[in-house]
C-alpha cells in the first residue's frame, strides 16, 4: 500500500517507497504520515490542490517550518538528482575503462574515449627539453590513443 509523508520544516512530499526516515531536500526527521484525507487512496501522486491544501493546513503552521527552504526545495532536489547523475555517469566511465583495459577509468574530454595512457614523465622532459616552454606536453598528464590529444 502507498504511503506519502512529508517534512515539517521544507513541505517535501515523498511515498513510502522515497522516505528513509528524515528528509532527502533538508535532512530534518521531522517526517511524518499524510493523513488520508489529503490524498486520494489508490493513488500513486498527490494532486496539486491536495498538496497545496497540505502545505496550508499542516506544513505551514508547523513551529520548524522554514519559508527559505519550503521556496528552495525543488532546487535543492534537482540539484542533489544532477549530482547523483555526474556521480554515476563518472563511476560509469571508470568501470567502461576499466573494462577497456584502462586502470585509470579515465575518459577523454574531447572525444570521451577510454583509450588513454599516462603521458610519462620522461616524455614531458623530453617535450619540454626539444620545444621549450611551447611543449604541448608541458601540465599534461594523459594522451588519448584515439583522437591523439593530450590533457
Amino acid at each position: 500500500m502507498i504511503s506519502f509523508y512529508y517534512c515539517e520544516r521544507c513541505g517535501r512530499i515523498c511515498r513510502n517507497d522515497v522516505n528513509k526516515g528524515s528528509c532527502d531536500c533538508c535532512g530534518s526527521e521531522a517526517y511524518h504520515l499524510v493523513p488520508e484525507k489529503y490524498w486520494d487512496e489508490g493513488e500513486i501522486f498527490m494532486r496539486e490542490e491536495q498538496k497545496e491544501l497540505l502545505w496550508e493546513e499542516l506544513v505551514k503552521t508547523s513551529p520548524v517550518f522554514d519559508e527559505d527552504l519550503f521556496n528552495r526545495r525543488d532546487d535543492i532536489i534537482t540539484s542533489q538528482v544532477n549530482s547523483w547523475i555526474e556521480a554515476s555517469n563518472r563511476v560509469d566511465a571508470f568501470v567502461e575503462g576499466r573494462d577497456k583495459g584502462n586502470r585509470f577509468g579515465i575518459e577523454c574530454p574531447y572525444c570521451h574515449a577510454t583509450n588513454v595512457r599516462k603521458v610519462s614523465l620522461a616524455g614531458r622532459a623530453m617535450s619540454a627539453g626539444i620545444f621549450g616552454l611551447g611543449s604541448k606536453k608541458i601540465g599534461k598528464q594523459w594522451h588519448c590513443n584515439k583522437c591523439g590529444s593530450d590533457f
